[in-house]
């Protein structure tokens, strides 16, 4: 086959322009997709190019699941929504617009069912409608130990809390179990502790859920650029990003720091034994785009 471009003609004539190859610019039948060959498996997150592909087998519809409905709550008496007046001892409830947008780059469907006050009952009546509603359940704030943390205790009260503090920094206090059969990811208050929490647990999880295959996030070993000696004990995750071929981590490491958050392309994954980095040692580094988000 001779490209057109390689050939002149005067109407009468044609004269090709380069040597002439067999087989040269020509597709056999079956060389992208064999009949019967399965081109989606299950579990698979639909991209364009899937579309392209189901397209040019002459695929007009695919079967799919529903999309996860995720409902998300703000528990404390201390949080106001942004735009309102915040009075003294209150703070600006900066978790559930996170969680909300995060899910939905998840693919999933959010459902925003408010703030909660620390009243028991109330959360209580909260859970139960967001068990009516949704198929899981993510709340932050009152994970913890103290007398205001309902979630942890009300999960405790039905037997239905399956793992509570993990050894994870930021993120110790972490509540899962189960509300009227939905699963309920009890995140904690602190913004960046919610968000790492909600990536490493609730994400994969999530996915299962909605069908998908379990994915873990693709991550780099690239030279750090900064140094850093870790306790053993837990597993830690650094607010960082990629700078001139190095990682650099965020000033502070405290929760409370939401800024990093924004600063950051993605996470530094520390192991939960001690080490001593340096300047030029490798390190885990996650974008946050292997975790869905962007």
């Amino acid at each position: 086959m001779i490209l057109e471009e390689d050939v002149r003609t005067d109407g009468a004539q044609v004269a090709f322009n380069g040597p002439l190859k067999q087989g040269a610019n020509t597709r056999k039948a079956g060389e992208d997709v064999a009949a019967g060959e399965v081109i989606l498996p299950a579990g698979r997150v639909l991209t364009p190019a899937d579309l392209a592909l189901a397209s040019a087998t002459g695929l007009a519809e695919l079967t799919l699941r529903k999309r996860l409905r995720v409902a998300v709550i703000s528990t404390g008496d201390e949080l106001v929504a942004p735009g309102q007046a915040a009075g003294l001892g209150q703070i600006y409830d900066a978790n559930r617009p996170m969680l909300l947008a995060l899910v939905q780059q998840f693919g999933f469907e959010p459902v925003d069912l408010g703030r909660i006050a620390d009243d028991r009952a109330a959360l209580g009546a909260a859970l139960d409608r967001a068990a009516a509603v949704a198929d899981v359940i993510l709340t932050s704030g009152g994970a913890s130990a103290g007398d205001e943390d309902h979630v942890s205790a009300l999960l405790r009260e039905t037997g239905a809390l399956q793992e509570w503090r993990m050894a994870l920094k930021p993120g110790r206090p972490l509540a899962l179990g189960l509300w009227a059969g939905r699963p309920v990811f009890g995140l904690p208050g602190n913004p960046v502790a919610a968000l790492v929490c909600a990536l490493v647990f609730a994400r994969p999880a999530m996915g299962l859920l909605a069908g998908a295959a379990w994915s873990v996030p693709l991550g780099f070993d690239v030279p750090a650029g900064f140094s850093k000696r870790k306790k053993p004990g837990r597993r830690e995750y650094l607010r960082a990003r990629m700078r001139a071929g190095q990682v650099e981590v965020f000033k502070s490491e405290g929760s409370g720091r939401i800024s990093g958050l924004s600063w950051a392309e993605g996470l530094v994954e520390l192991p939960e034994g001690g080490l001593e980095i340096a300047p030029g040692d490798l390190v885990r580094f996650i974008p946050y785009a292997s975790f869905g988000m962007s």
